[in-house]
């Protein structure tokens, strides 16, 4: 039987400044003292810890594209840091877990999975045009046919990480809603590991649709990577909450108002150009909201329950048979 082919390039793990650090543990994050006596506290002796999740772009500029936000904080309010970017969407969550981390950058399901290992909570979520929200898709080409969500009965997919809300999650999900099981329902699941890759996939044929983040398609049109009118988008998720920044809950209250002040006041802070708030892939935000309510998260990943640690195992075994 022939095996999936996989479009997955591993990320390697990258390390800058603010500070740059460069020794990595088995699972993908720098290896620092997970207990530090004195705890770390944003002084230029003792730097916050920030991880970062991947980005399609890569881990160069997915440092690029923070390293301004956190300088201003640095030089408006006085906390170091240092950053870093993962070599998955897991890592991340076990670099809070570990406590090497304090901050992170990760997707709702990341978050809600460190929250539940009581290493994460809610820090700040980035602002644009007003909405903090984003959006899942499931995408096909315009001459496959496919003409609604339950024509991809028996046909294949190609998703991203196992751990994205949006490339795979939320597909998985909108899936299941109509009666498809992803398992036995589909034609194979070819899991890519990132956005761009599911997209490639689909551009490329080999599979009949695609799901990934309705931005993540856009900025591929954007780019040139795909051109317009070439794909058409066959459902859409509900509003999911913004990928948020969060920080560990064994950080000091007074370290954690600092952050709250800084995050929430830096996009009005002398010298901060509207182009210096930015994040991941390059997206520029109008400012962070620090009072974004955790039940909005809540409710997005109830929305998820249907997409179990057991059903996920399921799809990865089948789309490694197939």
């Amino acid at each position: 039987m022939k095996r999936m082919r996989r479009w997955d390039r591993p990320l390697k793990f990258v390390t800058a400044i603010i500070t740059v650090v460069a020794v990595t543990s088995s699972f993908g994050v720098t290896s620092l003292n997970a207990e530090e006596n004195p705890p770390r506290d944003g002084s230029a002796t003792r730097p916050l810890q920030v991880l970062l999740i991947p980005a399609d772009t890569g881990a160069d500029t997915t440092l690029d594209d923070f390293k301004p936000v956190f300088s201003a904080i640095q030089e408006n309010y006085g906390l170091h840091f240092e950053l870093r970017v993962g070599t998955s969407y897991g890592a991340v969550v076990e670099g809070l877990v570990a406590k090497r981390a304090d901050i992170a950058f990760v997707g709702p399901v990341g978050f809600h999975q460190a929250r539940l290992r009581h290493a994460a909570e809610l820090l700040a979520v980035a602002v644009k045009d007003n909405s903090s929200s984003y959006y899942a898709a499931i995408l096909t080409r315009k001459d496959s046919g496919v003409e609604l969500l339950n024509d991809l009965r028996g046909k294949r997919i190609a998703l991203g990480d196992i751990n994205s809300t949006s490339s795979f999650r939320f597909p998985v999900a909108m899936l299941q809603r109509i009666g498809i099981d992803p398992v036995v329902g589909l034609g194979q699941v070819v899991i890519t590991g990132s956005h761009s890759n599911a997209l490639a996939a689909l551009r490329e044929a080999q599979v009949d649709a695609a799901g990934c983040s309705l931005a993540a398609y856009e900025k591929a049109i954007n780019s040139g990577a795909i051109s317009r009118g070439e794909l058409k988008v066959l459902a859409i998720s509900p509003a999911i909450p913004n990928p948020p920044l969060v920080m560990h809950p064994d950080l000091s209250d007074s370290v954690k108002e600092r952050l709250r002040e800084a995050f929430r006041e830096i996009h009005r802070a002398p010298g901060v150009r509207p182009e210096m708030i930015r994040g991941y892939g390059g997206d520029r935000y109008e400012r962070f909201d620090v009072s974004f309510p955790q039940e909005d998260f809540d409710r997005a990943i109830e929305q998820l329950a249907p997409v179990t640690q057991k059903l996920i195992a399921s799809i990865i075994e089948q789309a490694a048979n197939r």
